[in-house]
């Protein structure tokens, strides 16, 4: 390294060679509140637009005068503890440009004492405005991301919410209303056959006896269409083969699921099941549909297969949208493809992670 011991610096010729070549703009100033600049860089025209001319001595504006309003009392309260503490300050705060608007700047100072023992600020000004701005755009991404994750948790726990609602609804009736009617059931058929054939009350009792049994089907059917109990107590493959067997048409089912999925995920595909089904036998005009659950490569898959007509269309309806949204509430999706005359296929997609 070469001997440098015999070099001396004139400080004023050290500033306004750093003013002149150093990214940025330099400057010396008076500890006043106004910050009168003895010197000051070039490179603040290119900030704010005004010339350095014009804040030497305050000769056209003080330095102040350009910072933000909302910025001037903290950052004049935070010099002021640096220079009463003798250490360096980094304050980043907006400056005016002409003719309106803004830019942010960080400014890196510190007090020194020349040799006659007079204080001044000696410091460097850069442009921070693009970082500031990619600051904010990754806060407000970041917000953006927290609202939506926030609101894809709170419509996970709504639809939680329904689905406990709905199978505590469906036990109440099997347990409650259900078990009722099917005493009131058995009650009248042992009364019918205490009565004779003879008896003048035998028919209003085989009546009241067939309108109880096909009350007590509808209930049945209404609990199963609530909440199926097969459901929650065996699954999905168990309730889906349960609406197979149900179904006005033969369905094929692939079950390719080792074990049970999330209750959610369950009562979404059940629910799809269904009414894919139902807009089978009612629409399609089909002979037959297939129905696949799998999982494949971390998703949980269900697709409903018919042979009939075709021509479905998902915004038609409010039984896909609300599937849709259901799916969708646990990241997953819904597509459908049905051309004319050549069927139609509905799968469904949820992650499994």
């Amino acid at each position: 390294m070469a001997d440098t011991s015999h070099l001396t610096f004139e400080p004023e010729s050290l500033l306004r060679s750093l003013m002149t070549n150093v990214p940025g703009a330099v400057y010396r100033c008076e500890t006043d509140a106004d910050w009168t600049m003895l010197g000051i860089g070039d490179d603040i025209e290119r900030i704010t637009g005004y010339p350095a001319a014009d804040f030497i001595a305050s000769a056209s504006r003080s330095f102040s005068s350009i910072i933000h309003p909302e910025d001037l009392e903290r950052v004049h309260e935070e010099c002021r503890r640096a220079v009463a503490a003798d250490r360096s300050f980094a304050l980043e705060y907006r400056l005016a440009r002409v003719g309106g608007g803004w830019r942010w700047v960080l400014d890196r100072g510190v007090r020194t004492i020349d040799r006659d023992g007079h204080e001044w600020l000696d410091g460097i000004i850069f442009d921070i405005t693009e970082r500031r701005a990619a600051e904010e755009a990754l806060r407000a991404r970041d917000a953006e991301a927290a609202r939506i994750a926030e609101l894809q948790a709170s419509r996970v726990r709504i639809l939680a919410a329904a689905d406990d609602a709905r199978r505590r609804l469906a036990r109440d009736l099997h347990d409650g209303a259900q078990q009722r009617l099917l005493s009131a059931l058995l009650r009248l058929s042992l009364a019918e056959r205490r009565l004779g054939p003879d008896d003048a009350a035998i028919g209003l009792v085989r009546e009241a006896r067939v309108e109880l049994d096909a009350g007590l089907a509808d209930l049945r059917e209404l609990a199963r269409g609530i909440h199926p109990a097969v459901l929650t107590d065996h699954g999905l493959s168990a309730a889906v083969r349960a609406l197979a067997d149900r179904c006005a048409l033969p369905v094929d089912l692939h079950d390719d699921l080792a074990e049970r999925l999330d209750p959610a995920i369950e009562a979404a595909f059940y629910y799809t099941v269904a009414e894919a089904l139902t807009n089978v036998v009612r629409y399609a005009d089909a002979s037959s549909a297939t129905v696949v659950l799998s999982r494949v490569e971390g998703w949980a898959v269900a697709e409903i297969i018919d042979d009939g007509c075709g021509g479905a269309d998902q915004r038609r309806g409010t039984g896909l949208r609300g599937l849709t949204d259901r799916l969708g509430a646990l990241q997953g999706r819904l597509r459908l493809e049905s051309p004319p005359g050549c069927g139609t296929r509905l799968h469904a997609t949820v992650p499994l992670t």
